[in-house]
């Protein structure tokens, strides 16, 4: 009789325990999801921050540089060369704030994890051709492009990719000034595409090249965030890809990526 309620006893401490036990994990549950929901509201908050402020800037500076534009071409009326070089200059920074914009989005969608592609099937070569011509409208550097061939097509984010090629072209003619030639090429590969952008400049220091990818560390003299170059990387990473650096003291730099090419595309010949 007495084992009996010895048993009993343990049996009702072991049910005082289990309870007491769910009730705490019950807690804990509770508090583990406000806490999940709090994080996820500062994350989309983190973001929602950048894309109205990148929003914000971007359209009035569109407005501005596309007005410039529209001036440079003359449409109002004939230009004098000291007004041509005052709307170059509006049209220019008016493009560098806007690409800032650009990547102040894309790094606080990176920092918070929300960077999902938009993957389409795309011909490279088009879109390296098309960036250079946008580039050219805003940058006096002479920019050549070597970019004969078939068409390579792959998967990727037209946008991002489009961004990327930008930035590295943007960093070049920057980093190097007016008096260098930049120039833009688009080969294939073993199974890859490859876009090299070069100058003949005076390439960069082992500090220079060091803090290339680091924000804030451009190692141009003409300035710059260092944002552009640290998110091409993290672009060229999330499409397979990778992203490196050829330059020395005086003799110029070439920064290249490659992206790899679905099998179909490897049996495509230049």
């Amino acid at each position: 009789m007495e084992a009996a309620w010895v048993l009993a006893a343990v049996l009702a401490t072991g049910c005082a325990v289990l309870v007491l036990a769910l009730v705490r994990l019950r807690s804990l549950l509770a508090a583990s999801r406000a806490e999940t929901d709090q994080l996820r509201d500062m994350v989309r908050k983190r973001v929602e921050r950048p894309n109205v402020f990148s929003h914000e800037v971007r359209t009035p500076l569109t407005l501005i540089k596309g007005a410039a534009e529209l001036l440079a071409e003359q449409t109002p009326g004939p230009l004098n060369e000291r007004q041509r070089e005052f709307v170059n200059t509006i049209s220019v920074n008016a493009q560098q704030v806007i690409g800032l914009a650009q990547d102040l989005l894309v790094e606080a969608r990176i920092e918070s994890q929300l960077f999902d592609l938009k993957l389409e099937t795309l011909d490279l070569r088009h879109l390296v051709r098309q960036t250079v011509r946008d580039t050219r409208r805003v940058h006096h550097t002479t920019i050549r492009l070597e970019n004969t061939g078939a068409p390579l097509l792959l998967r990727g984010d037209r946008t991002l990719l489009g961004q990327a090629v930008w930035n590295l072209i943007n960093n070049a003619c920057r980093h190097a000034g007016e008096d260098v030639t930049v120039t833009v090429s688009v080969t294939r590969g073993e199974g890859q595409a490859i876009v090299a952008v070069g100058d003949d400049g005076s390439g960069m220091t082992t500090e220079q090249r060091q803090g290339l990818f680091r924000p804030f560390e451009t190692g141009a003299e003409q300035g710059g965030t260092g944002l552009g170059m640290m998110i091409t990387e993290r672009i060229i990473a999330q499409h397979g890809g990778r992203l490196l650096v050829d330059t020395l003291p005086r003799r110029g730099t070439t920064i290249f990526f490659t992206l790899p090419l679905p099998e179909r595309a490897e049996g495509d010949h230049d």
